[in-house]
């Protein structure tokens, strides 16, 4: 197939992974070219077999971003066109439609379609009735949109990057509970924060290190400060190579208000870290976790729950124990090649190839 992989920017985020890894894996068998509609930045390795094109187009203009693939796609004539993201998805589905190149149009949700702005709602309302395939992270996802769409959709999972198929940690787990993800209030970190108030005093010896980078930062700096946990609670920014920071940890903590398939928590769990992840909109983190079998979900917004699953993982080792060891079986479900060969087939599929 020729497969043209169009999305905004390839900086950091679970999506923009997700594009570079199918991108990857897809160029083994495939013509991939990859659209950016920003710049050529990415924090991600792009396989030389994937010709990577930017747009360089300012703030977002839809009109050049809706020629920008249009060209592409009347240049390159490829057999199937997979757009990531709804600004994303709508701007492919009128370039689709403006194209005097036929081709088919795969949309990739990736968020709470709940939590989407209003004009947003209006315009995918009408314009994805015109995409030949959708692919959602959960199937919960996939029920919203069952009125919009005219064609055939799937649930695909998250495929894990292949570095994350490392050695479980073997000794004893440092005294430490992070939690990664970008600072901003869907990732909910001050519930952490909270949570860890709460027992902070009965666990003089474990601290907290929420990794990533956001608008948040400096208010969530000014509130663990004012709880006086300056000491206790780091801000440890975006690191490269996360697992190297993550691996001996004590416990892993995903308190978000909305996941689709969150990737920070499949690669906890992969690493063997004890995991808690909230019940949150789409549904992402309860098809991951098995309650009390392989992790623990709790409630969103739930402090005292929190602080009792920690409790829990700290004074019982061997329920610690035999989390982690089901936490390692998403290495199987979510690997690269069998997810990976999931997307291609459906493509295959829309394509009519």
């Amino acid at each position: 197939m020729k497969i043209l992989m169009v999305i905004t920017g390839m900086k950091s985020g679970g999506a923009e992974r997700v594009m570079a890894t199918l991108c990857n894996e897809l160029s083994k068998r495939n013509q991939v070219r990859l659209l950016v509609l920003k710049d050529k930045e990415t924090d991600y390795e792009i396989s030389d077999r994937v010709e990577f094109i930017a747009g360089n187009i300012k703030k977002q203009n839809v009109f050049q971003s809706v020629n920008f693939v249009k060209e592409q796609i009347e240049e390159w004539k490829p057999n199937v066109v997979l757009s990531f993201m709804t600004k994303t998805n709508i701007i492919a589905t009128l370039a689709k439609e403006k194209a005097e190149v036929k081709t088919k149009l795969v949309i990739a949700e990736r968020a709470n379609p709940y939590n989407a702005k209003f004009y947003l709602k209006f315009v995918r309302r009408f314009l994805y009735r015109k995409v030949d395939g959708c692919v959602f992270q959960t199937e919960l996802a996939q029920e919203y949109y069952s009125n919009i769409l005219n064609c055939s959709s799937s649930v695909i999972r998250n495929p894990l990057t292949p570095e994350f198929k490392v050695e479980q940690f073997e000794g004893d787990r440092a005294e430490k509970i992070v939690c990664t993800g970008r600072l901003s209030i869907e990732k909910n970190q001050k519930l952490l924060i909270d949570s860890f108030f709460l027992i902070s005093k009965k666990y003089p010896q474990i601290n907290v290190e929420i990794y990533g980078e956001g608008p948040l930062h400096n208010k969530l700096q000014k509130y663990i400060n004012r709880l006086g946990l300056s000491k206790r609670v780091k801000l440890m920014g975006r690191k490269d190579n996360i697992q190297d920071y993550i691996k001996d940890a004590k416990i892993f903590v995903l308190p978000s208000n909305s996941e689709g398939m969150p990737n920070a928590l499949l690669e906890a769990m992969a690493l063997g870290i004890p995991s808690i992840a909230t019940d949150c909109p789409i549904g992402g983190p309860k098809e991951i976790i098995v309650n009390e079998e392989n992790g623990i979900l709790i409630p969103m917004n739930n402090r005292e729950e929190l602080a009792k699953a920690i409790d829990k993982i700290i004074i019982n080792e061997e329920f610690s124990n035999k989390i982690s060891r089901n936490a390692r079986n998403v290495i199987n479900d979510f690997e690269t090649v069998k997810v990976c060969s999931e997307w291609e087939k459906y493509l295959k599929k829309i394509a009519d190839i």
